[in-house]
C-alpha cells in the first residue's frame, strides 16, 4: 500500500483554501491543464513512504508513535502563496517563516524512518498544501503573474496537534486517501 505522513488543516482552513483557489481560478484566463486539489484532500505532507507492506503498517504506527511521544503541540501559519519549478509544475500555499517545531518534528521523523530502512528524502522540507498541479507543457503564460499578485495571505493559524498515517490509493476519480493512525502530540501548556 502506499502511505505517507501528515499533517490535517482544519476546516476554516479548507474553507479559506476554497475561497482561496475560486480567486485563483478567476484570475487565470485559461485554466487548461490545471488540475485543482479538492479542498477536503489537502493535507501538509511530511513524509512520503511509498509502498509499504502491511505487514509492516504496526512497526510504522510505534514509529510514529514514539517520534511523536518528544514533540508538544504547535501553531502553524500559512500565509504565502508560490509554486515549484519554472514554469510551474504545482501551485502552493505555504509558510512564509520558519517554525522550529515543525523542522524538528520532520528531521525527527525522517531520521526514525531511515533508521527503518526507508528512502530519506533528498530534497529539503518544503512546507506547503498543495493548491493545483500543472499537466500541462506550456501553461498559462500568466500564471506566475498571478501566483506573484497575491502577495501575504491572510490564513488561519493552525494548531498543529497530531501526527497523521495514511493509504493512499489512487483511482480515476482521483486519490483516496484513508487513515491508519491519528497520534497526538504532547499538548503545550499556555502561559
Amino acid at each position: 500500500m502506499r502511505c505517507f505522513v501528515a499533517i490535517d488543516i482544519d476546516d476554516r482552513l479548507r474553507g479559506q483554501i476554497d475561497k482561496l483557489q475560486r480567486e485563483l481560478k478567476k484570475r487565470l484566463k485559461n485554466q487548461t491543464g490545471i488540475k485543482w486539489v479538492r479542498s477536503e484532500l489537502i493535507h501538509l505532507t511530511l513524509k512520503f513512504l511509498g509502498d509499504v507492506e502491511d505487514t509492516r503498517a504496526e512497526e510504522v504506527n510505534q514509529t510514529l508513535e514514539s517520534v511523536c511521544a518528544g514533540h508538544k503541540s504547535f501553531k502553524l501559519e500559512f500565509s504565502t502563496i508560490g509554486s515549484f519549478s519554472r514554469p510551474p509544475k504545482v501551485l502552493w500555499l505555504g509558510t512564509e517563516k520558519a517554525n522550529t517545531e515543525l523542522e524538528k518534528l520532520v528531521q525527527d521523523i525522517e531520521q526514525a524512518f531511515e533508521n527503518l530502512g526507508f528512502e530519506k528524502e533528498q530534497r529539503p522540507f518544503s512546507p506547503h498544501l498543495t493548491l493545483a498541479r500543472v499537466k500541462e507543457k506550456r501553461p498559462d503564460r500568466q500564471l506566475p503573474e498571478v501566483i506573484d499578485s497575491f502577495g501575504k495571505i491572510d490564513a488561519e493559524v493552525i494548531n498543529v496537534d497530531s501526527v497523521c498515517f495514511y493509504k493512499s490509493q489512487l483511482t480515476s476519480a482521483g486519490p483516496v486517501y484513508t487513515l491508519l493512525k491519528k497520534i497526538n502530540l504532547k499538548i503545550r501548556e499556555e502561559g
